[in-house]
Formats: structure tokens, sequence, C-alpha cells
């Protein structure tokens, strides 16, 4: 048992750090190179507190089967699972498995099966041989349970529980021991979230310092396992003193007075615009990374609409993963900035369990008393993320995707010179968009609000193009490995394409006698800057990527272009504020609050460390109109009210009692 644990650790820790690979010309096979580079971390916080918690998996899967080699099997069989898992996720995404992820196993959470298609070719190698190593250790297991004539572990007769003082004593012994064993797991992962609990301050006495704010660090530093232990309890914010309906009052009418005094110079109604969000997958340009340079340039058509509508830089709290949260923060304009550190998924974590959630495509609902107006388009899966039960909580008609009833119209994928992908083109996604108001205008149905995710430029970056790909000639990055450099221009042929078909796309959109504003972005930037994400120094140009906000020729807003001191920056919670001030529609209190804070403080984030060096780890970055972090100390007093009714604000609508939306905060005036 020991060995086995010990193994386990070594496989848990090597799988959560990118530098250990797995090389299958090496003479030493995966098994001795897992352990040549990780026994020496044993002796740390992750290898002591690791051990612990994987004792306790073992002991549960002893006592629940009752047989010691079939526990054994089922033991290694989920410590190897979950390395050779997180191995894969770490690549993907630059992050461990945490709790949230078990969602993608099951029917809610759908698409597990399709996690595979996402896994480059140079990681099919370990998954292989991390699958040849967990059957055969499951067949060895078997065959030693044959072998070995001691049948359980704890002696019990089911047949004769109570025909002595040995049978009762065994029966009771059967079944506390799982009972005991599942009890002191979740005691012990439960009490590790929570700072001043006995297990907490026996963990801090070896060592244990949480970074959940970084879970990549944090899995590296206390181990894999700890790391997921340590968010099974989550709390989404830390409690706001002073929280009360009163105290929410307050804050609804002290924006309601700044919403009446934005309306009276605004002439419109925001909800007679029908509104796109597209929020495009890992959409970035390359050039502005650290290190790296085209002399094409991949996005010509975007750059220049930065000449003649709203555009600039949106602050991302991700970087290679979490679009679901960047989507979440402009669908409810909440931030993740706010939330606790070990809420890490909303669409998974959160919305589930609220039973109403407010967005912004609401305004659209009650504008016209229908769901109707309210639709989305994702060219996947609509268990990833939760989004098909959670877009319906938001209160979508429907969310269109390629397992959806009906499924969405266009998914046709890239057939390139070598090889094919499994992901949607953007050109393909518009259509949907574009065949949807289309209808609607020829129906004269009221304006719309249309969310589209894009998957185009999902990982991987396989070599797609070929001789088509002009980027690899035009790649003359300096002090990036050959390989790398192959990536990044598989990368920006990608981008040129979206380039491309955004410019049909609102072309399409310009045709249409209807006004329409398109708010464009990308989530993320892809994780395949390796060489620029080892200098610190680069994090903030790493997690800033491109946002534009464009209105048709049928809208009175087109054209415009607000200052550049208002845009330059920007977080996607504040994007629908931004639209309205685009729009010059009146708004809702609520948008009020958004409007104000994003005056003086342009983007906001969740902690991204060494962007300022004030910063604490644990801190929320903000951003000037100059791109500059900001120290907290030297925010006005102003500045520091709307944070903290911010706060407060996200604490009624995603833990308190949601007053404000029963006091009408999110509503629009009436026409």
């Amino acid at each position: 048992m020991f060995v086995l644990i010990e193994m386990a650790n070594m496989f848990l820790l090597w799988s959560v750090v990118p530098q250990l690979t797995y090389d299958p010309t090496a003479e030493d096979g995966l098994v001795m190179q897992v352990m040549n580079s990780t026994y020496h971390w044993l002796a740390n916080t992750s290898g002591i507190l690791n051990f612990f918690a994987l004792g306790i998996l073992y002991l549960i899967c002893i006592t629940v089967t009752n047989r010691f080699w079939i526990g054994t099997a089922f033991f290694g069989a989920i410590a190897g699972i979950t390395a050779f898992a997180g191995k894969v996720k770490v690549a993907m995404r630059g992050e461990p498995i945490i709790p949230s992820d078990l969602g993608f196993l099951t029917g809610n959470g759908g698409g597990g099966e399709n996690v595979a298609s996402f896994v480059t070719d140079d990681l099919r190698t370990t998954i292989n041989a991390g699958v040849s190593l967990v059957v055969w250790f499951v067949v060895i297991c078997l065959l030693l349970q044959l072998v070995d004539r001691r049948s359980p572990f704890i002696y019990c007769s089911w047949r004769h529980p109570i025909a002595g003082p040995k049978n009762i004593f065994g029966l009771i012994c059967r079944i506390l021991a799982p009972v005991l064993s599942i009890w002191l797991m979740v005691s012990y992962a439960t009490g590790l979230a929570i700072p001043g609990s006995r297990t907490r301050e026996l963990a801090d006495e070896v060592g244990y310092v949480p970074r959940l704010w970084n879970v990549m660090d944090d899995a590296q530093q206390a181990g894999a396992t700890t790391t997921f232990l340590s968010l099974t309890n989550v709390k989404a914010m830390d409690e706001e003193p002073g929280y009360n309906e009163q105290a929410m009052k307050t804050i609804a009418q002290r924006y309601e007075q700044a919403a009446t005094r934005i309306n009276q110079e605004r002439a419109s109604t925001l909800t007679d615009n029908t509104v796109i969000m597209v929020l495009s997958e890992s959409f970035s340009d390359p050039n502005r990374v650290p290190g790296v340079h085209f002399n094409t340039d991949p996005m010509p058509f975007i750059r220049s609409l930065g000449d003649v509508t709203t555009a600039g830089l949106m602050l991302s709290p991700g970087y290679g993963g979490g679009t679901a949260n960047i989507e979440f923060q402009q669908m409810t304009g909440l931030s993740m900035a706010n939330f606790s550190d070990t809420m890490l998924s909303p669409y998974q974590q959160l919305v589930p369990t609220r039973p109403e959630m407010y967005s912004f495509n609401q305004m659209w609902n009650q504008a016209c008393g229908s769901t109707s107006c309210s639709i989305g388009f994702h060219p996947f899966l609509q268990g990833f993320y939760l989004r098909g039960a959670n877009y319906k909580k938001f209160g979508f008609s429907h969310l269109y995707t390629l397992d959806s009833d009906p499924k969405i119209t266009h998914a046709g994928t890239y057939h390139g010179a070598v090889a094919n992908s499994d992901n949607v083109t953007d050109e393909e996604a518009y259509k949907n968009v574009v065949e949807e108001v289309r209808a609607n205008t020829s129906g004269n149905k009221p304006a719309q609000y249309i969310e589209l995710v894009t998957m185009q430029n999902h990982s991987p970056y396989p070599d797609l193009y070929g001789g088509e790909n002009e980027f690899h000639a035009a790649n003359d990055s300096q002090g990036v490995p050959g390989n790398e450099m192959g990536v990044h221009s598989e990368y920006a042929k990608g981008v040129q394409r979206t380039d491309e078909a955004t410019e049909q796309f609102l072309n399409d959109l310009n045709a249409i006698d209807k006004p329409i504003t398109v708010v464009f972005y990308g989530d993320h930037l892809p994780g395949i800057y390796t060489t620029a994400s080892q200098d610190t120094k680069n994090n903030l140009a790493l997690h800033e990527t491109n946002y534009f906000i464009w209105s048709n020729a049928a809208s009175k807003s087109h054209d415009t272009k607000l200052p550049e001191e208002d845009t330059a920056y920007t977080s996607s919670n504040f994007f629908m504020a931004q639209t309205a001030q685009q729009l010059d529609s009146k708004i809702s209190p609520y948008l009020a609050l958004l409007d104000e804070l994003h005056a003086e403080v342009p983007a906001i984030s969740r902690a991204s460390t060494n962007m300022g060096e004030w910063e604490t780890e644990d801190a929320p970055t903000y951003l000037n109109s100059k791109g500059e972090p900001i120290d907290p100390k030297s925010l006005s007093a102003e500045a520091q009210q709307l944070l903290d009714d911010y706060r407060m604000v996200q604490y009624d609508m995603t833990v308190g009692e949601n007053y404000l939306q029963q006091m009408g905060f999110m509503d629009l005036p009436k026409q």
C-alpha cells in the first residue's frame, strides 16, 4: 500500500508540471521516467498532503469492495486516469483537474467523450502509454486476487451475521469501515477549504499555503489532489458585512439617481436594437505577444475597424482557457475578481445552484414579452460548461448547438490540404446568425439579443493548411524555438480566416435594414506562447485580447467611435454598459453602476501576479485608461465606493436574496 500510494503521488505530481513529459524513445519506460523526475519533491508539502489524501482514497476503495486486490485495482485505475487526464488538461488549458470538470463525465455535463478531440498529436503517445499502464495494472491486480485465497479484507458473514460474537463484530466493522473512511475524506476535504478549521491548522503546520487564485501554481506547490479537494467546498463570495435589504435599497437609490442623470442626455432605447455578442474563441493579435512577430498582418480588417468604430483591448482573467468565465462576465456584468478563490467556474459551480440568475438578454425578453427575443448559437455541445441548462435559466428560447434539437444549421469544418479540422469554421458559425437576423427582419419581429460563441480557433493547432499557409514564411519571431513558431504560424492562419469571415459577416449585416450592433471579442489568448509565458513581465500582454463594438448602416450609431479614454481598455463585464453608451441608449440602475465604475476603473480582472509591484498574490488587477496597473491605494474615494457597491451588488445576485432584482434594479426605463 505504501509503495502504490507513493507511486500514485509521483504520477499526480508529474501530471501538473508541464516541463515533465514522457519520451517514448528514452531507455527508461514511463514509470521510471515519472519516478526519476518527481522523487525529489516528495518531501515537500505536496508530497505529504497528497500522500495522506491518497491514503484515505486507498482505504475507501478497499473498505467499500472489502477485497484488497480489487480495491487496489480501483485505486490504481482512479489515480492513473486522473494523472493522465490531468496531464492532458494541463497541456490543453494550463490548469489541473478541478471538481467542476467532473460535469463533463456525466449525462448533464455531456461531451466527455469529445474531450479527446482536443488532444494534440504529441500527447497521444503519452495517453497510449498511460492507458496501457492502467490496463496492465488492473489485470495484474485481478490475477493476484485469484491467486490470493484470502477473500475478504474484513471478515464478514452476510449469511449468518449474528451467529456469534465474531460474526457480529465482523458485520459492525464491515459497515463502519467504509462509512468512516468516506467520512474521513469528506471531513478532510471540507476542512481544507476553511481557514481556522482543525484540518487546515494541521495542514498549515506542514507548510500548506493555498494559492487557489492560480490553481496551476497551487497544484504544483500543494499537489493536484490537495488542490482538487480544497475546491470541493466552494464558497462563491466571502460574507459581506452589513448586507441586508435596507443596505441594498440604499445602493439601488444611489444608482437610480445616477441612471436618471445619465438618461437625461441619452435619446434611444437599448432594446430597439438587435445586439449580437460574438465571443471569438482564442482570438487575439499574435503580433502583440512579446517576441512574436509576423511581417504579414493576420487581422487587417479587424485592425482597421479601430479607425472608424469603438475598439480596444480587453483584460481577460484567462490564458489558454477559461472561456465560460469570460462569457459569464459578459452575460451578467459580474466580475470573477469579486468571487472567492474557490469559485473557478460559475457556469458549473454557481448558476446551477441558484433559483434564478440575471443576464442582460432578459432586457430584450422583457421588452418583447417573450424569450423568443434571446437566442444563442454555439457550434459545439450543449453540455460543455452546462451551457444548455444555463442558457435556459438565463432566459434564452434556444441554444443551437451540434447536439441540440433542432441542431445548429451551418456546422461545416475546414478541410485543408494536409488534415481536417473538427472545429466549425467562423464563416459557417456566422451564417447561422445572419440567417436568424434576416428571418427575424422579414417577419417584422422585435429586436433580438443574440449570443454567438465560436470554436474555429480552439486548440489544438495542427498543420491544417500545409503549403497554403503563408504565415510560416512570414514568421520572423526572435528567440522562439522552431516547433513553437510552427504552432504560432498555424494559429495566425486561423486568425486570418476569422478576420476574413468577420468582414463578410459585417457586410451581410450592413445590408439588413434594421439597427444591429455587434460586440466582438476574443476571450483569451491561446496557451501556445511557451517562451513568452516564462517571463512574468509578459503576464499583462498575455491577458489582453482584441474587441470592437460596431453598428450597421441602419443604426443611428453607425461609424460611432467613443473617446479612446473610454474604450482603449476594458473587461468583458463592462461590454453591455459600453454598448448602451455606443447606442446613446437609456440605461438601468445596474448599467449606471457599471457605466460609472468603468469610467473610474476601465478594466478589472482576477488576480494575475506581477502586473504591479504593489500587488498581493490574491489582489484583483485594475487597469487605468492607458492600460497601466492601478495601485489600489491610489484609487479615489469615489472609485473605492463604486467597487464596494459593485461587490455588494454581486453578493446580492449570487449569494444573497436577490433584493435588487425585486426592486427593479436591472429594469430599463419605460418608454
